[in-house]
């Protein structure tokens, strides 16, 4: 189906559709979030050493978090990261970066449990082990009411993707796994990045987190904004 077409059908789809954050985290009680900036202009980790040091970064998000506490920290769809410096997101043929953030980040302890919002097909679950990458790495493709479309769910646990086969189906509100520790999810502080395709193009155990802001055009349209499925004012700032 041509891309634009697909994009209008989830959209019309996703609009007569709501989840809660309840769906996804079941055990955390929260359905409010508060957004962070995790963009150029950001004010909680201004440098690429901060925003690499998982230890500091995680004091910062504890900081925001004590001040909201019954909120989840989020943010990230379409945010342009100027501190996207590892040669993991070197762009092919291009001296450029990719850093436009294509998912939304849930930042949320190591050990949180994460569950199916909607029933789906396992189709990928591997665990990365390079620096910067997903580290757990799990798409489940969903088919409901004619329409096909996958979701993302990356930094779990390793044992998370050791408990999953390819091919299994998950019914709505089954466990899929819980947040890494950043020795096993990339070297990350602990969040979900959670991600909507409409195709998985030709990517086997991989798919891309991050894009080059020439292709953003593109991009918006394979990968929806996550929040057209919660409809919540904060999630993302697009």
């Amino acid at each position: 189906m041509d891309r634009k077409l697909q994009y209008k059908k989830f959209k019309n789809w996703a609009e007569k559709h709501q989840f809660s954050l309840l769906d996804l985290f079941p055990t955390i009680g929260k359905t409010k979030v508060y957004h962070i900036d995790l963009s150029k202009e950001n004010t909680t980790v201004r440098t690429e050493a901060e925003f690499n040091n998982p230890v500091f970064f995680e004091g910062k998000l504890t900081e925001i978090q004590e001040k909201n506490t019954d909120t989840i920290i989020t943010g990230g769809y379409l945010e342009k990261r100027s501190l996207y410096t590892s040669d993991i997101y070197n762009a092919e043929n291009s001296t450029a970066k990719r850093n436009i953030h294509l998912g939304v980040d849930f930042w949320l302890a190591e050990g949180t449990a994460i569950h199916a919002f909607l029933e789906g097909e396992i189709v990928c679950a591997v665990h990365q082990k390079s620096l910067k990458g997903y580290g757990g790495f799990m798409i489940l493709k969903h088919k409901i009411d004619n329409l096909e479309f996958y979701t993302l769910y990356g930094h779990l646990s390793k044992e998370s993707i050791k408990n999953c086969t390819v091919g299994n189906q998950l019914k709505k509100g089954d466990k899929i796994g819980v947040l890494g520790t950043y020795k096993e999810n990339g070297s990350w502080v602990p969040h979900l990045h959670f991600q909507v395709l409409l195709s998985l193009l030709d990517y086997k155990d991989d798919f891309p987190g991050v894009a080059l802001e020439s292709e953003i055009d593109f991009w918006r349209e394979l990968c929806p904004d996550p929040n057209l499925l919660f409809k919540l004012e904060n999630l993302s700032k697009i």
